[in-house]
């Protein structure tokens, strides 16, 4: 039986954190900048994405949701003509 020792150092955890940007000309982006642009929860997009109000995005990995930035502009411009939210 291995026992562990209670003086032994555990090294810290390295968290790697996604941080919002602006908004591409092109390409695809994560939900942290979603949120930063349209300026909605996280708990408001996944309610808007169940609804059909959001576009729901394609994953990159199992773990990795991008949306592309055409559809996010094509929301806030339906956003700006009041049609959603």
């Amino acid at each position: 039986m291995v026992t562990k020792n209670a003086n032994a150092q555990l090294k810290p955890r390295q968290k790697i954190t996604y941080v919002a940007s602006a908004l591409p000309l092109e390409g695809y982006i994560r939900l942290p900048s979603v949120l930063a642009v349209i300026g909605i929860s996280k708990t408001s997009w996944h309610d808007g994405q169940k609804s059909g109000k959001y576009p729901a995005g394609k994953l990159l990995s199992p773990r990795c949701r991008v949306y592309p930035v055409t559809e996010i502009r094509a929301l806030l411009a339906s956003i700006e003509k009041g049609a959603a939210v």
